[in-house]
C-alpha cells in the first residue's frame, strides 16, 4: 500500500511582528494537538512577504504590493531550459523544440499570475539568443 502524504501551505499575514509570533504559535499548537499533523519548522516562520516565496512566487516591497516570481523559480527553469537545449544530449532539434515548448507553455501558465511582465521579455530574449 502506498503512503499518503496530506501536507496544506499557508501563508497567514498580520500587521506585526508580535502577532505574527502570536499567531504562528496557537496555529503550530492546533495543528500538531488537534490534528496530530507535524509542521515543518524549516519552512514556517514570521517575516516580510518579500522576504519569502511561496510555491515559486514572492512579493514585491512597494506601497501597492505586487505578485513576483521568487529567484529560485527563475533559476531552476533557466536550469532546465540549458538541459534541453545542450548539444551535448543527442537529440533531433524537433525533439528539442517539441520538448522546450512544453516545458515553456506549462512554466508560462503556471506563472503568469505574477506581475512582472519585464521578467518575462527578458527571458524571451534570453531563450532567443541561446546557441
Amino acid at each position: 500500500m502506498g503512503k499518503f502524504h496530506w501536507s496544506t501551505y499557508r501563508n497567514i499575514y498580520v500587521k506585526t511582528e508580535r502577532a505574527g509570533l502570536r499567531v504562528l504559535t496557537s496555529v503550530q499548537r492546533f495543528i500538531e494537538g488537534k490534528l496530530r499533523l507535524k509542521v515543518n519548522d524549516k519552512k514556517s516562520a514570521v517575516d516580510r512577504p518579500w522576504n519569502r516565496k511561496f510555491l515559486g512566487f514572492s512579493f514585491t516591497n512597494h506601497k501597492e504590493p505586487k505578485v513576483r516570481l521568487a529567484k529560485t523559480s527563475l533559476v531552476r527553469m533557466k536550469k532546465k531550459i540549458r538541459e534541453i537545449t545542450s548539444r551535448k544530449m543527442p537529440y533531433s532539434m524537433e525533439y528539442r523544440i517539441e520538448k522546450l515548448n512544453q516545458y515553456l507553455m506549462g512554466w508560462c501558465g503556471y506563472f503568469a499570475l505574477a506581475d512582472t511582465s519585464s521578467t518575462f521579455k527578458a527571458l524571451d530574449s534570453w531563450i532567443l539568443k541561446e546557441d
